[in-house]
């Protein structure tokens, strides 16, 4: 998790704490989320042979003109057959390569996944070079908090405009991974440990060589253990673990706020990857993740966009 989120949330952490020791009530303010066919070349068999014209010379002339006759045109029936036999063929053989090229692509979500699984982990060990576009955090729908809190944020324009601009200023621009394991999943050696259990839905579409791929998660029950490779959303994206922000909450605050749990609504990843090669070329990331403080009456929901370009 980046070390400015974290920034982020301890503020808020604090926040919370100092709004409840200022007040014995803990009123949530909750409002409502808002979420051709083709045409055969007309190939015909005429018998353009010169026609017997022989005079009535020898029976046996007329017999063999005929018979020059018959030979002609059972050549080019043969020849016919022939051209339309290869056509056939031709058409057969084209048919069979588009159908063996299209079985080439993952079609059911089984197959899409255990595809994605193998080509995202070979990012980290394989891929040169790896750029992060851009990170973007926001709110991902309105806050619930403390009564007090919303009290003392509304002079400053109310809780979630506050909260919304110091996440827009934590967000990042385009860098280049200097540590390769910061990609998803980071810290890990691994990028994705998804199986179709954990997977609401998924699409592979094929265009000019070029997969694109979209995976959204199944959503996340509320846990304040959770680890990388648990869940569903934990086992493909940088997730900010609740472990993380309960290590971070000093002690008296901590008393106060009590312990953060995480829920991880669906989240959805989509990739590019070249066909021939399976490398891939970029990666999308919309993580939703919420952190809750179930004593101090605190639910903040999150949104964190990631983008990446990959060199081989």
């Amino acid at each position: 998790m980046s070390k400015k989120i974290l920034a982020v949330i301890l503020t808020l952490v604090l926040a919370l704490s100092f709004a409840a020791c200022g007040s014995k009530t803990t009123d949530e303010e909750t409002t409502t989320d808002t979420t051709a066919a083709e045409t055969e070349p007309e190939i015909t068999a005429e018998a353009t042979a010169d026609e017997a014209t022989a005079s009535d010379e020898t029976t046996e002339a007329v017999t063999e003109a005929t018979a020059s006759d018959e030979t002609t045109t059972a050549a080019e029936t043969s020849a016919d057959e022939t051209t339309k036999e290869a056509a056939k063929a031709s058409e057969t053989d084209k048919e069979e390569e588009t159908t063996e090229e299209a079985a080439k692509a993952p079609q059911t979500k089984a197959e899409i996944v255990e595809y994605y699984n193998k080509v995202i982990n070979d990012v980290k060990p394989k891929a040169k070079k790896i750029t992060q576009k851009y990170q973007k955090i926001s709110l991902a729908g309105p806050t619930t908090l403390p009564s007090a809190l919303n009290g003392i944020l509304r002079i400053l324009g109310g809780a979630d405009k506050f909260i919304g601009d110091q996440l827009a200023k934590n967000s990042q621009g385009e860098t280049v991974l200097t540590d390769k394991k910061a990609f998803p999943v980071e810290n890990e050696t691994w990028s994705s440990k998804l199986t179709a259990a954990d997977v609401k839905s998924a699409t592979c579409t094929e265009k000019n060589g070029v997969y694109t791929i979209t995976i959204t998660t199944v959503a996340d029950g509320k846990s304040s253990t959770v680890q990388h490779g648990q869940g569903h959303a934990p086992k493909a994206f940088n997730v900010v673990l609740p472990g993380v922000v309960n290590d971070n909450i000093p002690g008296a605050a901590a008393g106060i706020v009590g312990t953060a749990s995480m829920n991880y609504p669906s989240s959805t990843v989509k990739i590019t990857v070249d066909a021939k090669t399976g490398h891939v070329l970029t990666a999308d990331y919309d993580l939703y993740w919420t952190i809750n403080f179930d004593k101090a009456g605190a639910i903040l929901p999150f949104l964190t966009q990631s983008s990446y370009v990959i060199g081989w």
